[in-house]
């Protein structure tokens, strides 16, 4: 659902001009019709979600070395770090044909996140679009080109997280550490699967 940048000015208590900042970071989806601006519903309640408290953010390579030594026991500590780390990398959600999203998913330059990765550390949850990965940031137009990703899409179906090359992690493995996984879950207000994937770090 679309609504207006005033609208999401009003739900968020900023500025016309601060919804902007917010379009220009990625923090919000926004689509232009002509000189309107309309701002994706969704992505406004989930930075609501995960807006951060006042002061300046960690930056990419603190954000991940939370993450590196994060021990949540409940879901309020999996959404405290949630906004802790949220500067961590750029989000992009993205169409790509159905066709192609398997061989995205097995691509050596691709670490899987989200449900899947939770399911492979032995969680009880489904994997069901869209899909969650993280690409290295001088991996993503190469990849992005050969997989025909369009952000300009209303029904995305994978989330692609661009992490910086300086704070790249996951050298090792095809899935991210459980953690990241419940984080990125939490990131996209799936807080049911992101609570029984915890029960396995228990």
């Amino acid at each position: 659902m679309k609504i207006s940048a005033q609208k999401a000015a009003e739900l968020l208590g900023v500025s016309r001009m601060q919804i902007s900042r917010l379009v220009s970071a990625g923090e919000i989806r926004s689509e232009r019709f002509g000189n309107a601006l309309q701002i994706d519903l969704a992505s406004v309640h989930r930075y609501q979600d995960l807006r951060p408290a006042p002061g300046r953010p960690a930056d990419p390579a603190s954000a991940w070395q939370l993450l590196a030594d994060a021990r949540p026991s409940n879901l309020d500590d999996l959404k405290a770090l949630a906004v802790a780390a949220r500067r961590r990398s750029e989000r992009h959600e993205v169409r790509v044909l159905p066709g192609l999203v398997e061989e995205l998913l097995a691509d050596s330059r691709v670490v899987v996140s989200g449900v899947a990765a939770s399911a492979h550390h032995g969680s009880a949850v489904r994997d069901v679009p869209p899909h969650v990965v993280y690409v290295r940031h001088s991996d993503y137009l190469a990849v992005a080109k050969r997989y025909r990703m369009r952000d300009d899409a209303d029904d995305a179906n994978v989330v692609v997280k661009v992490a910086p090359d300086s704070a790249w992690l996951f050298d090792e493995g095809h899935y991210v550490p459980l953690v990241v996984a419940l984080v990125d879950l939490v990131d996209d207000r799936d807080d049911r699967s992101a609570a029984e994937a915890l029960r396995s770090l228990l």
